[in-house]
């Protein structure tokens, strides 16, 4: 079973090229590095960054989740929708509704995906359409902005610790250790990394690989949801096409970070840098006035390029396991 450490290599060498990447980003444009700098940077990477958080598990496993960019922008707008309607309605509501939202969806695909075998990819790329569809739907083309939300949830979004860390990234980085460490204790964590590595082996020695899978979209779906809240709280304003299209810079996220599309490798340590440091270079790339066409076909690159480097070093670790064994059998 392959597994990584609680700070692998990887997640070292993410975090020296993230290191670089802001120092490159400053050296053109002095500002990166300030306090409000860097206030702008962890809030630009919140949202996508706990839902790179919500899918490590499930590409662990070997699977994929595309729903998620149509949960966060359903459930922020239900949510704003419920704080317009109903006085009653606070922050601390929004913070139960937006995770219920995403984890009906998450429902759904793990029944799909878990219970009938079906394709993840097919699968929540048909739920993306449902909620997405869903969300214009209910919607009927109404928006909604700051004055409609609640002054707490619009304050809570613009709030910092320390004068660096704005409230959605601080529950970014809570998340991120959260499952970081129950990935790398707890057996249920554990056993997704052996689920990732060989799924029928894993369910021949008594791994509940349904429960694990199941639950894992859950959790997904769920954290999606709560982005949708993030997402309202840092933009206090969402119509119908909030947030539309992003779900292939999470996944970029997620595999810059080191979560081999493979299965069995991968922290949620890894997931954050990896969207810190796609984020670090959009803003390096907007420093220099580049268009955004060439963004996202610099995004595209750096994926290829990921997803490269995670075979060469599949490759080499299977080498490396051969020879190990060829060399006990000697």
């Amino acid at each position: 079973m392959k597994r990584s450490s609680l700070f692998g290599h990887r997640e070292v060498s993410l975090f020296l090229i993230l290191i670089f990447t802001i120092g490159l980003t400053s050296f053109i444009n002095p500002r990166f590095v300030t306090g409000s700098g860097t206030r702008d940077l962890f809030n630009a990477t919140a949202v996508v960054a706990i839902m790179a958080v919500g899918i490590t598990p499930i590409v662990i496993m070997k699977h994929i989740d595309l729903s998620i960019a149509s949960i966060v922008g359903f459930s922020a707008w239900l949510i704003a929708d419920l704080c317009a309607k109903h006085p009653w309605f606070t922050t601390w509501h929004a913070f139960i509704v937006g995770p219920l939202v995403g984890a009906a969806v998450g429902v759904l695909n793990g029944f799909l995906v878990a219970g009938l075998r079906l394709p993840a990819l097919v699968v929540t790329l048909g739920t993306l359409y449902i909620v997405r569809g869903l969300d214009y739907v209910v919607s009927n083309s109404v928006d909604y902005n700051a004055q409609d939300l609640p002054k707490s949830m619009v304050a809570l979004g613009e709030k910092t610790y320390f004068g660096l860390l704005p409230f959605p990234f601080l529950l970014v980085l809570i998340f991120m250790i959260t499952a970081g460490l129950y990935m790398r204790y707890r057996k249920p964590g554990r056993d997704r990394y052996a689920i990732g590595s060989n799924a029928h082996a894993a369910e021949l020695v008594g791994i509940k690989v349904f429960q694990r899978t199941f639950l894992a979209f859950v959790f997904s779906g769920a954290t999606a949801g709560l982005a949708g809240v993030l997402y309202l709280m840092r933009f206090a304003q969402v119509d119908a096409t909030a947030f539309y299209g992003q779900e292939l810079g999470v996944v970029a996220a997620v595999v810059i970070g080191g979560i081999s599309i493979n299965g069995g490798i991968g922290t949620p340590y890894g997931a954050v840098i990896g969207a810190l440091l796609v984020q670090s270079i959009q803003g390096g790339l907007s420093a220099l006035g580049v268009d955004a066409f060439w963004k996202q076909a610099i995004n595209g690159t750096l994926l290829i390029i990921a997803l490269f480097a995670d075979r060469v070093l599949a490759r080499r670790a299977e080498q490396a396991l051969l020879a190990q064994r060829i060399k006990e059998r000697a």
